[in-house]
């Protein structure tokens, strides 16, 4: 006993040093797995900046081309209504806009908090859309949105589907599609189904659906995500894939006076989501290089985007 004493204080040191490394750096032990699921509690609002920049190249059938920019930066905040086992109903509104929109000679800006009245701008009608006006989803405890609502929302494709032959095609098709289902999914669901609800190990992969809307354009397919880390609290999920166009969506394309019609294309996704270990979702960062094909009036002409969207928690607060 006198012998072995000494290497049995020994073996606890040296474990105890061990467990004091592991917590400080945070690191994931070898073969551990997490319960990645997003936590919402009813009565609870989180406020997100999101930031979108993007930045696009036209080319034409004669080889011509043009560009712009677009810098959109709005605030949004969403309210958990109720959870029970897993199944949040969340409102989400969005409360205020910044956009910023140049292109050759041309430079348009609208700010929702200075500017009295919204400019007469075809491209910023995309955002003006969903402003103010909330709607309500449902998310399951796999991150799948199953429902989608809102009185505001309804009311105003109400509106424009009663006055449809009144209105110019164009006008009418950019009004109804920001306020469709994958617009507002865009900027309400921060999941982007990337976090599955289900035990994962680091470096494990899922597949999944992925939507996501550029530059007015839907792209959707299935992707594969994983869990890249888990240091200091946080979840690192990442998605890294290609997904295809939705051929055959009408849209309305900036300088084109009418509608053009995507005929090919395609685009590849770079998210990184970090959850925190208490179930919110700190920030998004979605990197998207797109291109489609499209075809207006016998003019084909090819895009080419890259798109940065990042959604930050600002805050937490009981209402």
């Amino acid at each position: 006993m006198i012998v072995r004493l000494p290497l049995v204080l020994a073996l606890c040191f040296l474990c105890t040093a061990g467990v004091m490394v592991a917590q400080q750096t945070g690191a994931a032990p070898a073969g551990r797995e997490y319960r990645l699921q997003a936590l919402y509690r009813a009565g609870i609002a989180q406020s997100y900046e999101v930031v979108e920049q993007t930045t696009v190249e036209r080319t034409h059938s004669d080889s011509s081309k043009k560009t712009y920019d677009r810098k959109v930066t709005f605030f949004m905040t969403v309210r958990c209504i109720e959870s029970i086992d897993g199944i949040s109903k969340l409102a989400v509104n969005i409360d205020s806009l910044v956009y910023k929109f140049t292109a050759q000679g041309l430079e348009i800006s609208y700010d929702s908090q200075k500017d009295i009245t919204v400019k007469n701008f075809a491209d910023l009608n995309n955002y003006i859309g969903p402003l103010n006006r909330t709607f309500e989803i449902t998310v399951s405890p796999y991150g799948e949105v199953t429902k989608l609502s809102g009185e505001q929302v309804d009311f105003w494709r109400e509106y424009l589907e009663q006055n449809a032959a009144d209105l110019d095609s164009v006008v009418y098709t950019i009004w109804m599609q920001s306020l469709d289902r994958e617009n507002l999914l865009q900027y309400g669901d921060v999941q982007k189904r990337m976090i599955p609800g289900l035990r994962k190990g680091v470096d494990s992969t899922w597949k999944h659906g992925l939507t996501t809307r550029v530059d007015g354009v839907v792209f959707e397919g299935k992707v594969s995500s994983r869990l890249a880390a888990y240091s200091g609290g946080l979840y690192t999920i990442i998605t890294k894939d290609s997904i295809p166009v939705q051929a055959g969506q009408d849209v309305h394309i900036y300088g084109i006076p009418y509608l053009s019609t995507v005929r090919d294309g395609g685009a590849v996704v770079d998210n990184t989501l970090l959850l925190s270990s208490t179930g919110t979702i700190n920030e998004l960062t979605s990197v998207t290089k797109a291109w489609f094909s499209a075809i207006v009036r016998a003019e084909t002409f090819t895009h080419r985007i890259t798109s940065t969207t990042q959604w930050k928690l600002t805050g937490q607060y009981q209402w």
